[in-house]
């Protein structure tokens, strides 16, 4: 019983440092992605430690992407949001390429 006390404490923790203010979160940041030589699509140089890899979600917070645009390209956020909402991480090859992967 000690033991399961501890465990929801550790969740309960967890849980309480994970929580932000959403009014001040940005997203992720990687700059103005059409600087990079290849634009929107990830080469191996720019995405070292998920290259070759197609389960985007696991690094990659669908909560803090595509927060902003952060392209000198008008883009609807709100719809690339949605589409990612609906479709998962089976829609992010269509922007960033195959990502190292033969899917």
């Amino acid at each position: 019983m000690e033991m399961f006390r501890y465990f929801l404490s550790f969740i309960f923790f967890v849980a309480l440092i994970s929580c932000g203010s959403e009014a001040d979160d940005n997203g992720e940041d990687f700059g103005n992605i059409l600087d990079s030589p290849s634009s929107l699509v990830l080469t191996e140089d720019e995405h070292v430690y998920g290259w070759g890899r197609s389960d985007c979600l696991m690094c990659h917070n669908i909560n803090n992407i595509h927060l902003q645009n952060r392209t000198d390209v008008t883009i609807d956020m709100e719809e690339i949001q949605d589409q990612v909402a609906e479709e998962g991480e089976s829609i992010c090859m269509d922007c960033h390429g195959s990502n190292g992967t033969t899917e």
